[in-house]
């Protein structure tokens, strides 16, 4: 009976594990795709956004423009949020809701540097919130440059 008890406490465990990777790589993976969606802004509108003068027009997972948490314009610093569903149940409605909020910084380099290329250093600042037996929190970021000399 204490065995069978370990079993069920190890299974569990390993459970939690595996759920808690599948929403990490999720997370990781729609913050993945926000910084390209930057990266493949042309450079003057990323540049403009840099500067404030700018929104960005980026889409979120579902294919509709994101929109900042207060609903206006995306814009340098914003939050976004969206609900991810993870999986679906046998009749194919949605399940596994997770939260993902997402927020880009964007700082022009032009006046740190003195070269003849500008470049626009992207910081994007992601969380996910999910409910898997109890509430928790996934935080993490990822960085990256672009510049204006094309890479091709």
């Amino acid at each position: 009976m204490l065995l069978s008890g370990g079993l069920i406490s190890l299974t569990s465990q390993v459970r939690s594990a595996a759920e808690e990777n599948v929403y990490q790589s999720s997370t990781l993976a729609l913050g993945q795709a926000y910084v390209e969606q930057l990266r493949s802004l042309d450079f003057p509108r990323l540049s403009d956004a840099a500067a404030g003068t700018a929104d960005l027009p980026l889409v979120n997972s579902a294919g509709l423009a994101l929109t900042n948490e207060r609903g206006s314009a995306f814009t340098n610093g914003d939050w976004a949020r969206e609900t991810v569903m993870l999986d679906e149940d046998a009749t194919g409605a949605p399940r596994q809701p997770m939260t993902f909020r997402f927020r880009p910084v964007l700082v022009d380099l032009a006046t740190a540097s003195s070269g003849a290329a500008r470049g626009v250093e992207i910081t994007v600042f992601f969380e996910t919130t999910y409910n898997y037996g109890s509430a928790h929190t996934y935080r993490a970021s990822l960085r990256t440059v672009r510049s204006d000399v094309p890479s091709y």
